[in-house]
């Protein structure tokens, strides 16, 4: 299979997730929740991926060209509602990175987002959430050894995280975070 087909599948699905985002956000209201028809693409948009998986396979680097995998792996990244697949996909990457058949930075992300959702630190600090009316890492395990771990996924230090983010803090931290806690629930991240 052609490194092109992976590209030309997923491209329109990552362009109707950046354009619905795009939308939400100069709506406003990207932050105060997770906006249902955010929420809707990112399930359509993974549902449509595991049923290429299922025909194809995992889309690594040696079959899917970096621009296939890195589409792959945003709707991953953004399939948070659907827990199963994503860790079904955190295996695959995994497995193709042990080979250098993966971005190691892009599986450094997947790890820590998984880790978020699951109640458990992280442990490249890739993943920031609002605290404070500042966008920052989340909790980190063994923080000390953060940079080490960092390196070794071809990550920057963490000292040079800044944030460049265009999105604000939600209006209501509280309600959002009532909010996320009953989504963990309701989706399967957390009993």
């Amino acid at each position: 299979m052609e490194a092109h087909f992976w590209k030309d599948k997923l491209a329109p699905l990552v362009e109707r997730d950046l354009l619905i985002r795009e939308g939400l956000l100069q709506r406003g209201v990207l932050n105060d929740t997770y906006h249902k028809e955010m929420e809707k693409v990112h399930i359509e948009n993974a549902r449509k991926l595991k049923a290429l998986i299922d025909a194809y396979g995992f889309p690594v680097l040696s079959s899917a060209g970096e621009p296939g995998v890195k589409l792959a792996w945003l709707i991953i990244h953004h399939a948070i509602s659907l827990p199963d697949f994503m860790q079904d996909c955190l295996i695959e990457m995994r497995l193709a990175a042990s080979q250098d058949d993966f971005p190691k930075d892009l599986l450094a992300y997947s790890e820590d987002r998984i880790r978020f959702f699951e109640g458990r630190p992280q442990l490249y600090g890739t993943n920031s959430d609002w605290q404070k009316g500042e966008l920052k890492p989340t909790a980190i395990e063994d923080e000390g050894q953060v940079n080490l771990r960092r390196k070794s996924m071809g990550l920057a230090p963490l000292e040079t995280f800044t944030s460049s983010s265009m999105e604000r803090p939600p209006k209501d931290p509280d309600s959002k975070l009532k909010e996320f806690e009953a989504w963990l629930k309701r989706t399967g991240w957390r009993p």
